[in-house]
């Protein structure tokens, strides 16, 4: 399953690479996300099957989720412009070996710093803090490759948001799923910089999940609320150049930034 929202100049890379793992019997799914060019046109003439889906990443996902019936589903990002191997096949590879409930795949890319920013400056923190049975899943734990069981995707509701991967690591866990992870080498993609709606989308996330588990006593979310929005801030793009030198500069002295008092 590919969300892409305009990716005309992308998307048929990925479909290309998931034609090419796929088996008898696989579905080649694109969610057009609320796409403003020929993105779906694109997919379509790459062979996929194509849904017109809602704006949103995870909400595209779950469109997707709500027509499936395997036993896995494989996410793929849509932006990838050239990977040293076939990234899905990589994915099935290492789901085949049945020790895994998800499968995270891990990569080197060609411009690290704003994700990078968000994982360790927000995502790393709050989960250690909140969810600590989610471990460790590699330098990309937001990675948007991966392969979940589909029964783990079954009566749940996912984030619209870019807080969807987020969401996927604390459930599986919580669920007392096993992740393995899988390195997929060197990725280049034409990767759009949020600013900081992708950081706050993942802090909040967690925060909301942290509450509706009894994690977090909502008498001291404003407190978190504030630590998240100045951890958004100190990540805050350079229009220069996306952000890049601005979010690697400052990024560990952000990820020292002491957590509320009470903890």
């Amino acid at each position: 399953m590919i969300p892409a929202h305009d990716e005309e100049a992308t998307v048929a890379t990925m479909v290309a690479q998931a034609l090419a793992a796929a088996r008898p019997g696989d579905r080649v799914l694109v969610v057009d996300s609320g796409s403003t060019d020929d993105t779906a046109r694109r997919a379509r003439e790459a062979g996929a099957e194509v849904l017109s889906g809602p704006l949103g990443k995870g909400a595209a996902m779950q469109l997707a989720v709500s027509r499936v019936d395997s036993e896995w589903t494989c996410f793929l990002d849509s932006d990838v412009v050239t990977s040293e191997r076939n990234i899905p096949a990589l994915l099935r590879e290492t789901a085949a070996d049945g020790t895994a409930d998800q499968v995270v795949g891990d990569f080197e890319y060609d411009h690290p710093g704003t994700i990078l920013a968000s994982t360790f400056t927000i995502y790393e923190p709050l989960t250690s803090r909140f969810f600590p049975e989610v471990g460790d899943h590699g330098a990309h734990a937001l990675s948007g490759f991966r392969a979940v069981r589909t029964r783990y995707l079954r009566g749940v509701e996912l984030p619209p948001d870019f807080g969807v991967e987020t969401f996927l690591n604390i459930s599986v866990a919580l669920a007392g799923g096993r992740v393995n992870v899988c390195h997929l080498g060197v990725i280049g993609s034409r990767y759009r910089f949020h600013g900081g709606s992708m950081a706050s989308e993942i802090g909040t996330r967690i925060l909301d999940l942290a509450e509706a588990h009894g994690r977090l006593d909502p008498a001291d979310r404003p407190e978190w609320d504030q630590w998240l929005r100045e951890g958004v801030a100190a990540i805050a793009p350079n229009t220069a150049d996306q952000g890049r030198s601005a979010v690697l500069a400052r990024l560990f002295s952000t990820v020292r930034r002491p957590m509320p008092s009470r903890f």
